[in-house]
């Protein structure tokens, strides 16, 4: 059992962009997973609902961790530009990020968000090892995130409007523009996710277990819920094979325990097996020049 004892972070890699200014209907909808070898499955569709509305994602490739990390990254770039998109766009760049989005319905009168970076600064964001490597999957990340459809539905409201999209500039540099939700959490209701923290983390399990408490916990707050439900929350559907059950929730008790390592996050486990169950404590926000 563990006890919500302050503890002390682990070493992280550093970036300028601290955090993200997520929208919190996206963040809980867990649409990635932990990264796996062999072939992506395809065609996948999440739903889940927020605020009365409908959420639809239609994923043609699944995502993983890096998506996740990636995205974030670029939601944190943009949070520190705050430039808009829209279909008045003037320049050919622009009207092509702004049309690869898809925006149909209600979308076609939104703005979008829009970040110019490079790729150094977006794999530092993301936490990613600057090696070889990571550069190359970078632009697999960021053509699996801009094949993801979004729709929602409310009282005759619709909405329909990819997840992103991306342009390399003739300089080298990437622009990349977010579809209207994450305009819309910029600038009014949204979950912060910290970048620091999660360049913290080592395990997969931690890091999405961290990005969905933090847009279901506010800071201040104490709740608790069972490990196979926050095992859900990063693998998906429950397993019908009890091997991979007992697998993930050893594994997503490992995790949570990384997170409560972080400053802020305090963690107890009661209970096993089935009856496993976290209580997670968020210590409330003093800086609240970054909330």
């Amino acid at each position: 059992m563990n006890s919500m004892t302050k503890k002390t972070p682990i070493k992280g890699r550093y970036s300028p962009v601290d955090h993200a200014r997520h929208d919190p209907a996206t963040a809980l909808a867990s649409l990635f997973r932990p990264i796996t070898k062999g072939r992506r499955p395809g065609g996948l569709q999440i739903e889940s609902e927020f605020d009365g509305m409908k959420l639809k994602f239609m994923i043609w490739r699944a995502l993983d961790t890096r998506d996740q990390s990636v995205l974030l990254a670029a939601i944190g770039m943009a949070g520190m530009e705050n430039r808009e998109l829209h279909s008045d766009v003037s320049g050919e760049r622009g009207q092509r990020l702004w049309l690869d989005l898809k925006p149909q319905e209600e979308a076609q009168f939104d703005r979008a968000i829009v970040v110019t970076t490079t790729r150094y600064a977006l794999i530092q964001a993301a936490g990613l090892a600057d090696n070889g490597q990571n550069y190359g999957l970078l632009e697999e990340c960021l053509e699996r995130l801009s094949m993801v459809g979004s729709k929602a539905e409310k009282e005759g409201f619709q909405w329909s409007m990819n997840l992103l999209s991306w342009a390399e500039a003739p300089d080298g540099r990437i622009n990349i523009a977010l579809n209207s939700r994450f305009a819309t959490a910029l600038g009014g209701h949204h979950v912060r996710v910290s970048l620091d923290e999660r360049r913290q983390l080592n395990s997969e399990p931690a890091q999405l277990a961290h990005a969905w408490l933090s847009a279901w916990l506010k800071p201040g707050k104490t709740q608790s819920l069972s490990l196979d439900k926050m095992a859900e929350k990063v693998w998906g559907a429950p397993s019908k094979n009890e091997s991979t059950t007992r697998s993930r929730r050893d594994r997503i008790n490992k995790g949570l325990n990384e997170v409560s390592e972080l400053n802020g996050w305090n963690l107890k486990i009661e209970g096993r097996g089935k009856k496993a169950k976290a209580t997670i404590q968020r210590s409330r926000m003093l800086d609240l020049k970054k909330i």
